[in-house]
């Protein structure tokens, strides 16, 4: 697995900040690859109809903008409108047709980037879940993007919903003390060579693909090419 070597210094993490902080846009507002692996641990919360559910997310995936081929901002005008967007905003869209993904808008100042939601741990409103799921096993009520939107009650409509100052969607703080692993990304046939893929291990509620390394919070400055490198 590559990955890049840069002088960029790490900034405040889930884990430095603290739990009890509320998430703000100044935190959504870095590298995707940076927010990704800190939204591990951290916990997504969904309220509709008066019902809500909500899991620990445990798999995500970083997205950066037109100079990552992998990413939508490089090809498709709505996503390159939408990532390029307020920090802390949803970016959904259909895969195959047919499965809802939830992403969430992060990116640096005058950039663009979002971090796909891959998999979750079941908190709250589990059995809704299980309904909306079809009864299949709490393992695997939220372990991949389509599932894990599926669950939630993510719908295509939440495209442009921000989530800091929405009644329906809430992201807080989690465990400190995390054990990540990172990988490279899933489904992509461009840029297949970057690392960043990042989940708990271990965790029985992740995606089936659970090959990966430990990367340690100081190590993810390093997986972020400089500016004007070509994401491979």
């Amino acid at each position: 697995m590559s990955g890049y070597i840069s002088t960029r210094t790490a900034t405040p993490s889930a884990s430095t900040l603290g739990n009890d902080r509320a998430i703000d846009r100044q935190w959504f507002t870095r590298h995707p690859v940076e927010v990704a692996w800190d939204l591990i641990g951290c916990t997504l919360r969904v309220t509709r109809n008066g019902v809500t559910v909500a899991g620990r997310i445990v798999e995500a995936e970083a997205y950066a903008g037109p100079a990552d081929p992998a990413s939508h901002a490089s090809r498709l005008k709505v996503a390159r409108q939408v990532m390029a967007g307020p920090p802390g905003t949803v970016y959904t869209y259909l895969s195959y047709g047919i499965h809802t993904m939830m992403n969430i808008v992060t990116h640096e100042d005058g950039q663009s980037g979002a971090v796909l939601l891959r998999a979750l741990e079941p908190l709250e409103g589990i059995d809704v879940m299980r309904e909306r799921r079809n009864g299949v096993a709490d393992d695997r009520l939220a372990n991949g993007p389509g599932s894990l939107a599926r669950a939630m009650g993510i719908r295509l409509a939440d495209i442009g919903a921000d989530i800091l100052c929405s009644e329906e969607f809430a992201i807080v703080f989690g465990d400190a003390e995390r054990h990540i692993h990172a990988s490279l990304r899933i489904g992509i046939s461009r840029a297949v060579d970057a690392p960043w893929r990042f989940f708990e291990h271990p965790s029985p509620f992740v995606s089936a693909h659970r090959r990966g390394r430990a990367v340690e919070r100081h190590e993810v400055a390093r997986l972020i090419p400089p500016p004007g490198t070509p994401i491979d």
